[in-house]
């Protein structure tokens, strides 16, 4: 792929990406699609130089599962590939297989995926990227998203899910309750693990393939399911363990391990590490099987199921329609998970949050600057969810003090925890309800008190293209069941369903990259976990890739050309050790 091919500009690359996406939606990937027993392959996307594919594989859940849907018994990811690279993922130069994080999905990492590919085709290797999609996005209905994408017309998708509007003769069934759904209650980490490695062994069934050209790895959330995958034993045979099916880790803004402090190393700690655990491992497990505790994550503001696909929708409107004043929040109901999220993630002052004053819907938008306030890192009050997307222009901003105000993250100790809940940057709002606010993207960002160039490295129109594809950019129902497994297991916690994790320190004498934003949340915990390291000598040491600037989506998201025209440098950093470890 030459330099012409990397710095198209995005207005072609998105008008291609539609154009491409339409067409395929419409029922022109027959030809492409294959089937055969128990496995369906077809294209989604074909522009930029790489194809997209969808393969889907019948997997029934483990025994221990309780009564689920039959979509609940295949299991899916997307295939990135070179269009003119092999048929055959066995002929590849390398494969990257990739879990996305917390309440994301495949199509999350799109932009990273395309960007690894284009720099390792710089260097003459054909690579492939999968995408996992957790099974959990089996309790999803995409048809409008996916109907709108289409079209080219964000209102069908706030048709088909809020004004019971049909499409196909299908009707949206409704939103789940708050509470109560007990089938998030069998997503946890054991069928994470045994899904990831069922695609692994399936679908690259040559073992020295596996663990000489295959890179495993994943985002948040995602890389610590890697690590926990790698130190399961699946069959018994070490030989078959996780860590044997990879050549290599990658950590994107995370940590691939399943004992991040060493507690596995030390017999005593290690003993006591799973008796500690065992009880609270017992309890969690049987509050959610019982639905005593929820199973999923519709409770919780900013990150449900209804903002997941408004977001989608918002991204919709912003691809499609991005100058346009904005009327899809006033489209949008009341409802709690959705104005709980114009309130926690969008108010200015803690007056603002408790009377829902100066709320989101209040203001003139653009769709594009709809889009950009609700996620950028200067308007986005919450530091996971902020992207570095540009800047609110067209009128007066407030500097925002809710939920607490900037600079409290520089002072030692207690910046570590407020920048890992309000992030790095300062945060501002708009403030005349009578202006049409518009947005500046990352490349003509003005240095303003709250930013500059430098600090603005996602594109916004790539983004909202992102957070509308296929297999979703988020897991709306995201199962509580693998956050509790996650985080037990990295306590200790070696018994009930997590009792197969056998292998703690192995994936630390395999080849790794672990890659880290400075404007990332996350960049605080790992930064804790270095001092861990520090103090206690059996706790593994991480040599980070730090990226000057990314926040914890960037590091996801970043534009394949940096506005000063240099590449995305987490694109060129996965290519480099890709080269190194499988080339």
């Amino acid at each position: 792929m030459g330099s012409p091919t990397r710095r198209r500009g995005l207005t072609a690359l998105t008008a291609a990406a539609v154009a491409a996406s339409s067409y395929l939606a419409t029922g022109a990937t027959a030809a492409a699609e294959t089937e055969t027993p128990g496995r369906t392959e077809r294209v989604v996307e074909n522009w930029g130089g790489i194809e997209v594919r969808e393969i889907t594989l019948d997997s029934p859940m483990l025994p221990t599962a309780g009564p689920h849907p039959p979509e609940c018994d295949k299991i899916s990811y997307l295939r990135y590939r070179l269009t003119g690279g092999p048929e055959d993922p066995r002929r590849a130069d390398a494969v990257l297989v990739m879990q996305p994080g917390a309440t994301g999905s495949a199509y999350s990492m799109d932009r990273v995926a395309r960007n690894t590919l284009h720099d390792l085709a710089a260097k003459g290797k054909q690579a492939e990227w999968w995408s996992l999609a957790r099974r959990g996005v089996c309790q999803q209905d995409d048809t409008g998203i996916d109907a709108a994408r289409a079209a080219g017309d964000y209102r069908i998708a706030v048709d088909y899910y809020y004004n019971h509007k049909e499409i196909g003769g299908k009707q949206f069934p409704g939103w789940r309750g708050l509470w109560g759904d007990k089938m998030g209650a069998d997503f946890g980490v054991a069928q994470t693990s045994q899904d990831e490695n069922e695609i692994l062994t399936r679908e690259l069934p040559d073992r020295h393939f596996r663990q000489t050209k295959t890179l495993c790895g994943g985002h948040s959330q995602g890389g610590l399911l890697t690590g926990l995958f790698a130190a399961t034993d699946f069959t018994g045979n070490r030989e078959d363990a996780g860590y044997n099916q990879c050549a290599g880790f990658v950590a994107l803004d995370t940590l691939v391990t399943a004992d991040p402090v060493g507690l596995k190393v030390d017999p005593l700690f290690s003993q006591l590490s799973t008796l500690g655990s065992a009880l609270p491992e017992a309890i969690s497990t049987a509050l959610l099987k019982f639905g005593l505790a929820p199973a999923d994550n519709a409770l919780i503001p900013i990150f449900n199921p209804q903002t997941f696909n408004a977001l989608s929708i918002l991204g919709l409107a912003a691809q499609f329609e991005p100058d346009a004043e904005s009327d899809v929040l006033k489209r949008l109901p009341v409802t709690w998970g959705l104005d709980s999220t114009f309130r926690v993630g969008g108010a200015s002052t803690w007056l603002d949050a408790l009377t829902g004053a100066n709320n989101l819907r209040d203001f003139r938008f653009t769709n594009r600057a709809a889009f950009g306030q609700l996620l950028s890192k200067n308007g986005m009050n919450i530091g996971l969810d902020q992207v570095s997307l540009g800047a609110l222009a067209g009128g007066p901003v407030q500097e925002k003090t809710f939920p607490l105000p900037d600079g409290l993250q520089r002072i030692p100790l207690i910046g570590l925890g407020v920048g890992g809940v309000i992030g790095h940057e300062k945060r501002v709002g708009p403030v005349d309800p009578a202006t049409l606010y518009t947005w500046d993207d990352y490349r003509n960002t003005p240095t303003t008190f709250y930013t500059d160039p430098s600090k603005e490295v996602v594109d916004i129109d790539d983004f909202a293209r992102m957070v509308s594809g296929p297999l979703g950019f988020t897991e709306w129902y995201f199962p509580t069941r693998v956050l509790y497994d996650t985080f037990l297991a990295l306590a200790g916690s070696r018994t009930g369903s997590l009792s197969n994790i056998r292998y703690n320190a192995e994936v630390m004498q395999k080849p790794m990259i672990t890659i880290n934003g400075t404007g990332s949340v996350v960049k605080d915990f790992l930064d804790a976990q270095d001092i861990a390291a520090s103090l206690i000598p059996v706790a593994p040491h991480f040599q980070r890739v730090l990226v000057p600037n990314y926040t914890h989506i960037d590091t996801l998201a970043g534009a394949e050309t940096q506005n000063d025209g240099s590449p995305d440098p987490v694109g060129v950093a996965i290519a480099d050790f890709t080269d190194r470890t499988a080339g």
